[in-house]
């Protein structure tokens, strides 16, 4: 049976590819013709590995992007085709995508028996009459149906409206057809399924593969200098998910608080931790991704912490990995919705053995009822003031704080990584009808 695992964003397939191959499985990692490039960049194979050659005969450049284009037939795709490299032209997007044709669809995805995708491929298989063997999001919503990225950029012009329509419609056609589809969350995710019909199981992602060895030595000049600043420190937060905690003026309220990450309440309490235990020399790296670098980079200056601020260049997984070795806490997003699970930061703070400050608005009892076993030892934030008070936690009580990383790295190999991915396998070869009447609701 051979498996094409279709797209890679947040380098979720392929951690799932190598998890698969591991167990057996012939599955292949077909990329996006958009996959890693721009913002996404370091989404790559490459970047996520130290042994690409191992991988590289099973991973397969595509030229189909994921895009609402790639749903679309002519005249609609020349149409978008044609405006976004006028876009290009003038400065305004990195890179411009084209159309496919059924022909194109058809070739790629041909001699595959089954088929786990994300992003637009439901509603690109259905040109060619294909089903989606497993489906699972990668954005909280569902792309190209219900998240806030989607939603926010179907307003504008009666045109603009009618395409996003037109996709929209696709997609929830082409999850219809689907044998199964995935929520990773009982907040959002699963309203918007719930709201268009789309019968869903519960699970989370095996997106980060721990089992390979990791170098020794920093693998960069950029590591070797962060590796020399920690010296001395007493403890160190690494911060390396999107910065995002400014409203735009593209979305509503309602979508804000849906998509903040509320990454400014790091930084407030970080400045409090400062201040709380000077003696303790601290210290907060920060990668420079997502939307809000330069805002937060103003309220570091506002609070007067630069000296204790180090900042990081985007980097690949692969080297977030190694330096999360050195780094005393692992610190996620702080998202308001709840039932909304950790996202790729999480799982690599988890994998790593290191403490994860994170958002977790679950009741008591409340993770375990959706996903069939406990929640991770971690550092839970509700609140604002949480972020603050698990601070001093670590500070006061480093030995405490390593078990609890610890304990993280066994409840991620029991409950995460391959042991989820045997759950997974099973659920991409069993027939279609063994999880299409899987029931949506919670016990």
């Amino acid at each position: 049976m051979k498996i094409a695992l279709i797209g890679n964003m947040n380098n979720n397939n392929f951690a799932m590819m190598r998890y698969f191959r591991d167990l057996g499985a012939d599955a292949h990692l077909l990329l996006y013709s958009n996959d890693g490039k721009g913002t996404l960049s370091h989404f790559t194979p490459e970047a996520d590995t130290w042994e690409i050659e191992r991988w590289a005969p099973f991973i397969h450049q595509t030229d189909i992007p994921n895009a609402l284009l790639a749903a679309l037939n002519f005249p609609l795709s020349t149409i978008i085709s044609f405006w976004l490299e006028l876009r290009r032209i003038t400065g305004s997007i990195e890179f411009s995508i084209g159309g496919v044709t059924n022909k194109q669809i058809r070739r790629v995805y041909s001699g595959f028996d089954r088929l786990v995708g994300s992003g637009s491929s439901p509603a690109t298989l259905l040109r060619i009459d294909r089903v989606l063997n497993l489906f699972y999001p990668y954005s909280p919503g569902v792309e190209y149906l219900g998240s806030e990225n989607f939603t926010a950029s179907a307003r504008g012009s009666l045109v603009r409206q009618y395409i996003y329509e037109k996709m929209c419609q696709k997609q929830l056609n082409g999850l219809l057809r689907s044998d199964c589809v995935i929520s990773t969350d009982y907040g959002v995710t699963s309203k918007v399924l719930d709201e268009f019909g789309i019968p869903y199981v519960y699970q989370t992602i095996p997106m980060v593969y721990n089992r390979e060895v990791v170098p020794s030595e920093p693998p960069s000049l950029v590591l070797k200098d962060v590796l020399f600043a920690l010296r001395d420190v007493g403890i160190s937060l690494l911060h390396h998910a999107r910065l995002m905690w400014r409203k735009s003026s593209t979305i509503t309220y309602k979508e804000y608080l849906i998509s903040t990450k509320n990454s400014d309440w790091l930084i407030l309490a970080f400045a409090s931790l400062i201040s709380l235990r000077p003696n303790l020399n601290p210290r907060l790296l920060i990668v420079e991704y997502g939307p809000d670098v330069e805002p937060t980079k103003e309220l570091v200056s506002q609070l007067g912490i630069q000296e204790f601020v180090i900042w990081l260049p985007k980097m690949a997984r692969r080297e977030i990995m190694w330096l999360l070795k050195y780094a005393s806490i692992g610190v996620g997003e702080f998202m308001n919705p709840s039932n909304m699970i950790w996202g790729g930061t999480g799982w690599e703070t988890l994998a790593s053995g290191k403490p994860l400050l994170q958002a977790f608005r679950f009741e008591e009892g409340e993770f375990e009822s959706i996903y069939d076993h406990p929640p991770p030892p971690m550092l839970p934030v509700r609140t604002k003031e949480d972020v603050l008070k698990h601070m001093l936690f670590v500070a006061d009580h480093p030995d405490q704080a390593a078990q609890i990383g610890e304990r993280a790295r066994e409840w991620f190999n029991t409950y995460n990584g391959i042991a989820l991915a045997k759950k997974w396998l099973e659920l991409v070869t069993e027939p279609a009808a063994s999880h299409q009447t899987t029931i949506s609701t919670v016990p």
